[in-house]
């Protein structure tokens, strides 16, 4: 994954079901405990699901007897309780609007112990939805329980206490950081982006800078940022190859980064000439490939006032799209557009630059691509 600066900060391990333990970051050995940090895990719901469901359930471990439970209550709340002695700490949220249509959730946990801060957020990741629930006073997190969350089993002293992950769990990674969720990352640090000066690293590129778009010519860069994502799951990042994406390199873009396409195809299918399609439907097995490499890579993000097509190697790919995320004050402060909506001057995107491909046009287009006759990358 050359290019991708590929490294751990902050994230320590991760488990993978039938794999067990996966060291993520420098680390050799686990912390006493983690008074920051953050949890982050992947799982899959048929539709309609109902709770009581258990998502992770580590009791008993250590010799204070710490516990650490997520899981869907009946009533369709995602809950997270902590406990150690007298100590108790939890969080909720009414995901059953979630749980009507299930697919692909993500769960993030941060806490900060010393500042008395913790903060859960659920994203349905095929419609990138999110749910969040402040709370205060989140409680350490021991070592014993972070060894039971990456091997999935209790080990040595611990083994007689209870650890239980659902089989509808597809992985998870903890480290001693607090992530930001929500938008922010888009492709890879060494992705080349077009300037009036020149193709330029997007990494190199900073706020105030000019790049140039597909759609709009010149525009400045408002904001420049780099997010560090472990590469599991719907994380996992797309590998798109020349010369049907780019013109002489790959290029790297998380699954739900979108890229333009146009061709005859297209407009014959679907009566459009340009559209986005996240790069996630463009896996193909021969242009567009997903390495299953179990690592923590870095991600740039490129915002600019406007939403439109960056050109990377030739390749037409969208900037950061922000929605309406500045009407959200309290999620905005939760990502890594957070300073800009501190200050007021996070955008507001309306409609994306081209119209989007839903999941069953992108699978019509992904079958007439397999058949050699589909468009190319804009």
């Amino acid at each position: 994954m050359s290019g991708l600066g590929a490294q751990g900060p902050g994230w320590i391990a991760a488990h993978l079901p039938g794999e067990g333990a996966v060291t993520l970051g420098a680390r050799e050995t686990l912390p006493p405990q983690l008074a920051q940090g953050s949890l982050m895990a992947e799982f899959t719901l048929p539709p309609e699901t109902r709770g009581p469901l258990t998502l992770v359930d580590l009791t008993g471990h250590g010799r204070a007897g710490q516990d650490l439970v997520i899981g869907l209550d009946a009533e369709g709340h995602l809950q997270l309780v902590q406990r150690q002695g007298r100590a108790f700490h939890a969080l909720s949220i009414d995901i059953g609007a979630a749980l009507t249509t299930g697919g692909r959730m993500r769960l993030t946990w941060s806490w900060d112990a010393p500042q008395g801060e913790s903060l859960l957020t659920l994203e349905a990741v095929d419609r990138g939805t999110l749910r969040q629930r402040a709370g205060r006073a989140p409680l350490p997190v021991g070592r014993e329980i972070l060894r039971a969350l990456a091997n999935g089993t209790a080990t040595g002293p611990e083994r007689v206490a209870g650890t239980r992950l659902a089989p509808c769990l597809d992985w998870l990674a903890f480290g001693d950081h607090r992530q930001p969720v929500g938008p922010g990352a888009c492709f890879a640090p060494t992705t080349p982006i077009e300037t009036p000066q020149g193709p330029r690293p997007a990494g190199s590129l900073r706020a105030g800078d000019l790049v140039e778009t597909a759609d709009a010519g010149a525009q400045r860069v408002l904001w420049s940022g780099r997010v560090a994502l472990p590469a599991l799951g719907s994380l996992r990042p797309v590998r798109l190859c020349p010369p049907t994406f780019g013109e002489t390199r790959d290029l790297w873009l998380l699954p739900q980064h979108r890229v333009a396409l146009s061709g005859p195809t297209l407009e014959y299918l679907l009566g459009k000439e340009e559209v986005l399609i996240a790069a996630r439907h463009l896996i193909d097995g021969c242009t567009a490939l997903q390495p299953a490499r179990p690592a923590v890579l870095n991600w740039q993000g490129l915002l600019l006032e406007g939403h439109h097509l960056l050109i990377a190697d030739g390749c037409r790919i969208e900037s950061l799209y922000a929605g309406r995320l500045a009407r959200q004050a309290p999620l905005a402060a939760t990502t890594a557009l957070a300073d800009l909506a501190r200050t007021g001057s996070l955008p507001e995107h309306g409609a994306p630059v081209r119209p989007v491909l839903s999941a069953f046009e992108a699978e019509i287009l992904a079958a007439q691509r397999t058949q050699g006759r589909g468009p190319v990358a804009a």
